[in-house]
């Protein structure tokens, strides 16, 4: 493929200066030296944001982007098999790939498999909406597929837009999953969920299977996969925003049953729970905050929870409170039968 990577970046990619609000979950970034950076959640530094370095320029890489090669931080083949490299790793590869990353403050306990990059070292960003508008324009299969989600999901398409590959421009309809995020309030994008989850249920043939696991909300349609990431459309309806939090104590171990579910499909997911036993001992209703992106959407109203993170204190505008904190794949389980 022919080096087409700075004409497609430079229609693509957005100046810093129109991210207004600063950095959101899921948008992706790219680092002035060429690595394309994926911000996590909704809380981040001043002057700054808790992410990933993706993909990293590789001259040996296996990935081809608009001619030039690149490779994954937080995935690999591993005798032929994808996996998924565990989140300590990723963040130590990460280090080695810019040095700079450890020279930066301490990270707070959610943000721990993350790292802490500068604005100011990114040369652009892009816009979700602004991409899949770009890509659909020029595109027929992609219009096709995101025009049949509207219809599918009943959700306008002004609440839709884009991330992963899409986001920079790269699609291969033979290739490329479709990774579409749906911007909505809580209740919007609560309906929507449970649009997908009806119909899988009465289509089990849509189910996703990747990488060792089922994906709740991901589905099969039109000979793609369909990858939904859900944003918050009000800020006002963000829970974890503007807070601190330091651990209490842990590891701890427990189960929860979840109370209220509205806030699961987001990073990161937080619960409410009752029925709280901690350490054998039982506990007030509390949240449940999971700071991980493999498990959104995974948690819904009703499930028995056993749980291995830390006790938490966050403090925030509605006061300070005890909440259980999971970061890592496993802390948090779906109890047989729950």
């Amino acid at each position: 493929m022919a080096d087409r990577f700075d004409g497609m970046m430079a229609r693509f990619l957005q100046p810093m200066d129109r991210l207004a609000g600063g950095p959101t979950d899921a948008i992706y970034l790219l680092h002035r030296k060429g690595g394309l950076v994926f911000s996590e959640g909704y809380a981040h530094p001043p002057g700054g944001l808790y992410g990933a370095l993706i993909k990293y320029p590789d001259p040996n890489g296996h990935i081809d982007i608009f001619g030039r090669k690149f490779n994954w931080t937080h995935r690999r083949f591993t005798d032929g098999r994808l996996e998924i490299i565990p989140y300590a790793e990723q963040v130590e590869r990460q280090m080695e790939i810019l040095p700079e990353l450890r020279s930066r403050p301490p990270r707070p306990p959610y943000a721990e498999n993350f790292c802490h990059f500068l604005l100011d070292e990114m040369a652009g960003f892009f816009d979700s909406m602004r991409s899949l508008d770009l890509l659909v324009e020029s595109t027929p299969r992609l219009a096709e597929v995101i025009a049949s989600v509207e219809e599918l999901l009943e959700v306008p398409r002004e609440r839709i837009g884009c991330t992963g590959s899409l986001a920079y421009g790269y699609y291969e309809e033979e290739e490329e999953d479709v990774d579409c995020i749906f911007f909505g309030t809580v209740r919007e994008n609560a309906a929507l969920i449970e649009r997908i989850r009806s119909l899988k249920r009465r289509e089990p043939d849509r189910e996703v299977v990747e990488l060792g696991k089922a994906w709740p909300l991901r589905f099969k349609h039109l000979g793609t996969v369909i990858c939904p990431f859900f944003k918050y459309a009000r800020e006002d309806e963000i829970p974890l925003r503007d807070f601190r939090m330091e651990v209490v104590r842990g590891p701890v171990t427990g189960a929860c049953t979840v109370a209220d579910d509205r806030h699961t499909p987001y990073l990161p997911v937080v619960l409410t729970v009752e029925g709280v036993t901690l350490d054998g001992e039982p506990r007030p209703p509390m949240e449940l905050v999971i700071y991980d992106g493999s498990r959104r959407g995974e948690y819904y109203r009703g499930m028995r929870l056993s749980f291995g993170g830390r006790l938490v204190r966050i403090e925030d505008a509605a006061g300070a409170r005890e909440a259980l904190l999971a970061t890592t794949p496993g802390e948090v389980e779906i109890a047989p039968g729950g």
